[in-house]
């Protein structure tokens, strides 16, 4: 297992933007990207991005309930491989890719991708895993969350490949094999390093990514040019887990492809946004016409020779007037200019509870 470290995921956690699904960072606006996904955990990307029979005004725990309990539902009713098989995958989907905050949980909608074993590899669980982190990312970024869900292990492995200065000290990550899951190059690591207080790694990761230059930063550490070995990473539109629908645009973040960052369009807008302080109330609409995307890649992707052009001489290379677009659209830093670690410009910062 890879150990999750709270006080690094809140830094991060502090940053998110809900409206484009990104981080807002001194330097770019990064976001965990789908060709970063397919790299580090293996998952399919390719096939149907939603799930059957389930409409949006589904509960999150009718006919769900937990994990453990579920699990044993399946194994119960006569102990045949395809039970087991079904129990196997319900425990990996609901402590693995869709985890709850509860932790011990799951969605009921999970239920339904297991009720037919042989359509389980006609989904793309790659984007619905996204998804789901958007939308938890978003849930969190409100001033009243205590927490977040989401597949930490995907965000926490995709801050150290690209923020290698959060990597834990004293720890060489060993080479992957090619059929190996990259994720995998972090297990056994340290999550806390030499400092167990949570409030003192938190102080330190917020100065540090208010102080974060462009040289600290891997741009591209799965390929040189990602969108080469993942087309679909390119795909702009809605991603979608069941009900759960998030907009994804890799217009903002050209420099994870290798190319130069030029001021990106506006953000799509859902039909219903409603993200107030209070921890419920969280609801992001997005019409189902807007689906229809995921099948039409060559219509809904950004060809990135057309719109840009690859960095010459470093990774960090943007157009001219990104720079001046950049300032004025982003909230770059946390703290304030006094240097309190302790106090925050925006109200939505987000705490664990330890």
């Amino acid at each position: 297992m890879i150990a999750i470290d709270e006080a690094l995921i809140s830094a991060f956690v502090e940053r998110w933007q809900p409206d484009t699904n990104t981080f807002h960072l001194p330097l770019d606006h990064p976001e965990v990207g789908l060709c970063a996904l397919l790299g580090m955990n293996s998952e399919q990307l390719s096939g149907r991005s939603e799930a059957p029979g389930f409409g949006s005004k589904g509960k999150w725990y009718e006919k769900g309930g937990f994990l453990a309990e579920v699990a044993s539902r399946y194994l119960q009713v006569n102990g045949t491989d395809v039970t087991e098989a079904q129990s196997y995958l319900l425990l990996m989907l609901g402590s693995t890719l869709f985890v709850d905050k509860s932790r011990d949980r799951v969605r009921p909608v999970v239920n339904l991708f297991l009720d037919e074993l042989e359509e389980i590899d006609q989904y793309s669980w790659a984007s619905g895993t996204l998804a789901w982190l958007y939308r938890c990312l978003g849930q969190a970024s409100r001033a009243g969350a205590r927490g977040v869900a989401g597949c930490l292990t995907l965000l926490q492995c995709w801050i150290y490949e690209y923020f290698p200065g959060f990597r834990p000290s004293h720890f060489e990550p060993p080479v992957v094999g090619p059929d190996e899951a990259w994720a995998s190059r972090w297990i056994g690591q340290p999550a806390t390093g030499s400092v167990a207080d949570p409030s003192v790694r938190l102080a330190f990761y917020r100065r540090a990514l208010d102080s974060l230059t462009p040289s600290d930063v891997s741009w591209t550490p799965f390929h040189q040019r990602p969108h080469q070995a993942v087309r679909r990473s390119l795909y702009t539109g809605v991603i979608r887990f069941a009900d759960i629908g998030e907009f994804y645009d890799p217009a903002r973040c050209l420099r994870q492809f290798g190319y130069r960052q030029m001021v990106p369009p506006p953000p799509s807008r859902p039909q219903r946004a409603d993200r107030p302080e209070a921890p419920g109330g969280y609801v992001i609409r997005i019409p189902e016409s807007f689906d229809a995307a995921w099948d039409a890649l060559l219509s809904h992707m950004v060809h990135i020779d057309m719109y840009s052009q690859p960095w010459r001489r470093y990774p960090y290379e943007t157009t001219v007037d990104y720079l001046d677009w950049f300032v004025a659209h982003s909230h770059c830093r946390v703290l304030q200019d006094d240097g309190d670690a302790d106090r925050l410009v925006d109200s939505a910062a987000v705490r664990f509870d330890h």
